[in-house]
């Protein structure tokens, strides 16, 4: 038996009937974009048993389901479905390539409520695109036509300065309110150019490069594990010990 996963195993209405609120379709609309990845189910990351969130979480705060994936250039590739509070859906997917491959990092985030919807939308490079000119076009220039066409779902920027200094120069984010279709269309198209690049990514083959490009990812997955708004949400919704496993999944 493969252990290739093709089915996410639920869908955006499979865990929760909340009355009044009927979520966006999140789950079934991006999962079918990543089709062709050869996606394996990843249970063990950093010596931490994952099985626990994959197994659905149900809690008083929130309900929802966690899956990790990865593959022979993918070191880990996060989702998050959940309900928090019986009023907002929170939704992500968030890649990282391994040590040998240079692409960028998937970062995506839905949170929507009956009144409204927030969402973070990059394609974010592991390189200066200022060093490193070529990256930019190798990686991220490919994404202008999309980005031309959902640019006005962009809102105010984040508040958190160590964020805006990550983000790469495709980003998306917050706003979309009204636009929620347009919304998870973008969404799902970023899917798909970065699963090209995935696709067509080369192992590194300079070593002082590839020192570079890791240790910059590294910092990034810090930042966003001790800085992310998201870790201590889910800690305070989770508890401390799914909360903290939670993070470990995804950055």
């Amino acid at each position: 038996m493969s252990e290739i996963i093709t089915e996410l195993g639920y869908d955006s209405k499979s865990l929760w009937q909340p009355k009044g609120f009927v979520p966006s379709p999140y789950p079934e609309t991006t999962w079918p974009a990543f089709e062709g990845l050869e996606l394996k189910k990843l249970t063990k990351i950093e010596g931490e048993d994952l099985s626990v969130l994959q197994d659905g979480v149900k809690k008083p705060m929130v309900e929802g389901a966690f899956r990790h994936f990865y593959n022979e250039k993918i070191e880990k590739l996060a989702h998050m479905w959940v309900l928090i509070s019986r009023s907002i859906a929170g939704g992500m997917w968030m890649g990282w390539p391994n040590d040998d491959y240079d692409f960028p990092a998937l970062v995506l985030a839905w949170e929507e409520s009956k009144k409204r919807l927030h969402v973070i939308i990059d394609i974010m490079p592991l390189a200066d695109c200022v060093e490193y000119e070529w990256y930019r076009e190798k990686y991220l220039d490919g994404i202008e036509p999309t980005y031309n066409k959902f640019k006005d779902l962009i809102g105010p920027p984040s508040t958190y300065r160590w964020f805006r200094a990550q983000q790469g120069p495709y980003m998306i984010f917050d706003g979309p309110s009204g636009q929620r279709e347009r919304a998870l269309e973008c969404e799902t198209e970023y899917i798909k150019h970065w699963v090209d690049m995935v696709k067509q990514a080369e192992p590194i083959k300079d070593e002082e490069y590839k020192q570079y490009v890791n240790k910059r990812k590294r910092l990034m997955m810090s930042q966003l594990r001790q800085r992310d708004p998201l870790g201590s949400v889910l800690l305070r919704t989770l508890g401390p010990e799914l909360g903290k496993l939670c993070s470990i999944g995804y950055t």
